[in-house]
């Protein structure tokens, strides 16, 4: 079941990942401007305020998760291979929205199909996960070598990065052709509550689950200055596309292995620390990059983005499902997408903004993006309770259901 689990993630991964690292060359080829380039790149975080909610609905009440996710990864394939061709910002915006609104449910229901069927979810989630990495890698290798050999054949031309849509359109489809031969998850139709997205959100109450959150709606805000603005500071480093691509991957190997290693974080610091390691992380990254050169370091830097999501981002998955209980486990997981769909949406905005107000000049934009790391950590640093605190207020918790219970009026026979 691991195993069959891990090509699932390497293939659910695999299709965004041709696409997501260089989409910001292709728009700037295309001669869209920062605030164009911003909203088609915002488009994810638009469709992360629908569809997985929706998706999480579907699957715990409705649908089966692997019916609904091979679905969506069909039509998803049609959406991606019209978008080659289209040059305007209106209908790239357009389609890309589309896109995302089939392919952000396919991201939370596999996480959560996932979850499903692990014995053990904390030791390994993080090593079906890594699965995902290697896909996104080999995908973007894919299309690094066939840019290579379309300059060879084109020289002066670049390569067409509008095939990053084709093979992205191509491994949806074999997604969605796998998808069907995974384990029947069927939903909850036993439920307690009929609306899951509402019983999801009560998780909120906690004070450690409501601290994650902000603090990953804040970090999702930073995220769009290196995934939108990082590409092209290799490019204006004398980087080519192709080497632009697989310079990206850097991120993606350290990723790999922290994922490998994450079991061992979560012994050894807990998940406090563990994510506070990612945090740090993410903050070291975004002040390389402000610095800018020389080009080893910016380089280099990219391995911190590849450490904060294995620190923070997928232990944060293991501590949702952790007090996720089954039948609102999709919801929840739609509700981290949910809520990083709104930071990512800010932060692509606001990168867009930044690129505008400055001229498009690279350190005083990543400075934006290092300020606010520096304060989520301060935050989640101070909010965030450790396990020993945790366990305490769940000991009171239980205390106080006890003492709830024996003082209950008793239904007389």
């Amino acid at each position: 079941m691991r195993w069959r689990l891990s090509l699932l993630m390497f293939l659910i991964y695999a299709a965004p990942g041709a696409v997501i690292p260089l989409l910001p060359l292709h728009l700037k080829r295309l001669g869209f401007g920062p605030l164009e380039i911003g909203w088609v790149c915002a488009s994810y975080s638009l469709a992360s305020l629908i569809a997985p909610l929706i998706a999480g609905q579907v699957a715990d009440r409705w649908c089966s998760a692997e019916k609904c996710l091979s679905v969506c990864a069909f039509l998803a394939a049609v959406v991606l291979w019209f978008m080659a061709d289209l040059t305007t910002f209106p209908a790239v915006f357009a389609a890309s929205l589309i896109s995302w609104l089939l392919v952000v449910p396919v991201l939370t229901l596999g996480t959560s199909l996932s979850f499903t069927h692990l014995e053990t979810p904390e030791n390994d989630f993080g090593r079906i996960r890594l699965w995902g990495t290697v896909g996104w890698v080999v995908s973007l290798w894919l299309m690094s070598f066939w840019l290579d050999i379309e300059e060879a054949v084109s020289p002066g031309t670049g390569g067409h990065l509008a095939d990053i849509f084709r093979l992205s359109a191509i491994l949806s489809v074999v997604l969605g052709i796998y998808a069907l031969t995974l384990p029947h998850t069927p939903p909850k139709r036993q439920a307690g509550e009929w609306l899951a997205p509402a019983a999801a959100l009560k998780l909120l109450r906690r004070r450690d689950f409501a601290v994650y959150t902000f603090v990953t709606l804040g970090l999702c805000v930073t995220l769009p200055f290196v995934g939108q603005v990082a590409p092209l500071l290799l490019k204006h480093l004398g980087i080519p596309d192709a080497w632009v691509a697989r310079s990206l991957t850097i991120s993606q190997v350290m990723e790999v292995t922290a994922l490998a290693l994450l079991p061992m974080f979560l012994l050894r610091f807990g998940t406090r620390g563990t994510m506070i390691i990612g945090l740090i992380a993410w903050t070291a990254g975004l002040v390389a990059l402000m610095i800018g050169e020389p080009r080893s370091l910016v380089i280099a830097s990219l391995t911190m983005n590849g450490l904060c999501v294995c620190c923070y981002l997928v232990a944060g998955q293991v501590f949702i499902n952790r007090h996720a209980h089954g039948d609102i486990r999709a919801s929840a997981q739609g509700l981290f997408t949910f809520s990083n769909g709104i930071g990512l949406l800010a932060g692509n905005l606001l990168v867009g903004a930044v690129r505008e107000l400055v001229d498009q000049k690279f350190p005083p934009t990543f400075a934006v993006g290092a300020a606010g790391a520096l304060l989520l950590t301060v935050i989640f640093f101070l909010g965030f309770p450790g396990e020993d605190e945790e366990l305490a207020q769940r000991g009171q918790a239980d205390e106080q259901s006890l003492a709830n219970e024996s003082m209950a009026p008793k239904s007389s026979s």
